[in-house]
């Protein structure tokens, strides 16, 4: 290794030089085993910060998003238009059960316990109630995992306006993988879904975002997280859902070949007062976690093609 002769600020490289330190940075990383207990704690963070500085990124948290940034990073929206006929279908899907799984009366009752003595004004109370129905989807779904507060890494964008790289935790990671995996999965999350290769099977995941009121206000925040994720694993296509327990919206997200994006969202969906819309929030769910990765709807239409 040639001598340093004199060091450098980060403002002093050129862009040759930029590009060869990011080169070799990648090749390091590249070659580490990101599961090794010997690595140095916060070693790939530092890296990643490294890279961030070199190209010059400006860094934003998933909580800070705003539709400003989805305008920023290209990323279009439109609606997603409900069926009308396939209701019968959609409460079908959600009333489905198999031996084992939590039977629907069960689901209703641990749903009005949360509402007589949990506190919903909270997030950490929302996220109680969103986790019983997830259970119920998920113990009729053997190959589904739950994944709560699944941290997504610094992700880089190379919009026209500049470049710029977010990160953060969603509220919850919705996985569907082949059983021989979950245990794998499950004792450390981060490790099995840190590259697309270290699970040799097709694997499906959905974003959800808590948001104890106004869950519109969580679309910009679970779109960028989506998009960062897509990115990560190679994704063109992922399904989402952003929801206080109470009221649930669902939406995909396509990433473009150029970068670029487009997320369509459905109108916001209620339990009602008296739960009668349990089923049809049950069915929208299942489906959206079975077909995580598919832009094929079943039971939406699209103002055009995404």
């Amino acid at each position: 290794m040639a001598p340093i002769s004199k060091r450098r600020k980060l403002s002093d490289l050129t862009s040759g030089d930029t590009n060869e330190l990011l080169n070799k940075i990648e090749e390091f990383r590249s070659n580490l085993d990101e599961g090794d207990e010997d690595l140095p704690d916060g070693l790939i963070d530092k890296l990643q910060e490294l890279r961030d500085k070199l190209e010059n990124a400006k860094h934003t948290s998933f909580s800070k998003v705003d539709p400003i940034t989805l305008a920023s990073l290209e990323i279009s929206s439109g609606p997603l238009f409900p069926i009308s006929d396939k209701k019968q279908e959609i409460e079908d899907l959600g009333l489905a059960e198999i031996p084992g799984c939590l039977l629907i009366d069960t689901t209703r009752s641990l749903i009005s316990l949360v509402r007589g003595h949990v506190a919903t004004v909270t997030e950490a109370g929302c996220c109680i109630l969103i986790s019983i129905l997830l259970l119920r989807v998920i113990s009729a779904c053997p190959d589904v995992n739950i994944i709560p507060g699944f941290p997504i890494p610094k992700t880089t964008f190379n919009p026209e306006s500049g470049k710029c790289s977010f990160s953060g935790v969603v509220d919850f990671l919705v996985t569907k993988i082949p059983t021989q995996y979950t245990a794998y999965l499950l004792s450390n999350p981060s490790i099995a879904l840190a590259r697309p290769g270290n699970i040799e099977e097709p694997i499906m995941s959905n974003i959800f975002e808590a948001k104890r009121d106004n869950i519109w206000a969580g679309l910009s925040q679970a779109t960028v997280a989506a998009a960062s994720y897509c990115q990560l694993q190679g994704l063109s296509v992922i399904r989402g859902v952003i929801t206080s327990g109470e009221q649930w919206m669902f939406f995909v997200y396509k990433r473009h070949p150029d970068g670029t994006g487009r997320v369509l969202y459905s109108p916001e969906y209620t339990l009602g007062p008296n739960l009668e819309h349990l089923a049809f929030v049950l069915g929208l769910l299942r489906d959206s976690i079975v077909n995580a990765t598919s832009s094929d709807l079943a039971f939406f239409t699209t103002p055009r093609q995404i």
